[in-house]
């Protein structure tokens, strides 16, 4: 029943990610924006993680996603103006069409994936326990991220971890020690990149946005 429930939830976070792109109204957008978002909680919460299904619900539902809607709602957007310009990149989806099924291909042709489990948790892992095994050489031992998974669904809060691998040493921690412990000793590189792409993100638009000044108008047409 708990696989059941997390395919559901899994197959409705991926249609709801397929309306975000496809409305039309950005209204409707920011709604399935939302619904991408409790579907991807409620899938959290099953597997045992509830902290962050708890961080998704308040920070990107009850912070980000509202500050869509108040941006989409502040702007003089015409639906019209919305309409011609999605008519214009409708016109190379047989081609973005044709790319996906390709890249597909490629990914399931060479990804010894096993399905008898039949969830796609179980495809998942799988993908990215060969992927541990082929680029970093770990073996598929009880450093598996599925022997990982079997034990955050039977202790709940509380992870044992085998502690031979540095990024899987979680003795007693609770799910935010956890996340803390792993994300300011060995991710904490990854978590300066993150910061740095963070950075580049929010800079990025205000830079687009940014008029030219008076004398660099001067300048250019002179």
């Amino acid at each position: 029943m708990n696989n059941v429930l997390l395919d559901l939830l899994a197959l409705g976070a991926i249609l709801s990610g397929i309306m975000v792109i496809t409305a039309k109204n950005p209204v409707i957008s920011v709604l399935f924006l939302i619904a991408v978002f409790l579907n991807v909680a409620g899938y959290l919460v099953l597997l045992g993680v509830a902290y962050l299904g708890l961080v998704y619900l308040i920070v990107y539902v009850g912070a980000i996603a509202i500050l869509f809607l108040f941006v989409i709602m502040m702007l003089n957007l015409r639906l019209v103006e919305l309409v011609e310009t999605g008519q214009e990149y409708t016109k190379s989806l047989p081609m973005g069409a044709f790319l996906g099924s390709l890249f597909f291909f490629e990914l399931l042709s060479i990804l010894p994936v096993s399905y008898h489990d039949g969830g796609s948790l179980h495809v998942s892992l799988s993908i990215f326990n060969w992927l541990n095994t082929t680029l970093l050489g770990i073996s598929n031992t009880d450093t598996a991220l599925d022997s990982i998974h079997h034990s955050v669904g039977t202790e709940g809060v509380h992870a044992a971890f085998n502690p031979v691998v540095a990024d899987s040493t979680m003795t007693t921690f609770t799910q935010i020690e956890s996340i803390g412990h792993g994300l300011y000793t060995y991710a904490s590189l990854w978590l300066v990149v993150a910061s740095v792409i963070f950075l580049l993100a929010m800079v990025g638009p205000i830079v687009l946005c940014m008029s030219p000044t008076p004398t660099a108008t001067a300048t250019s047409k002179s």
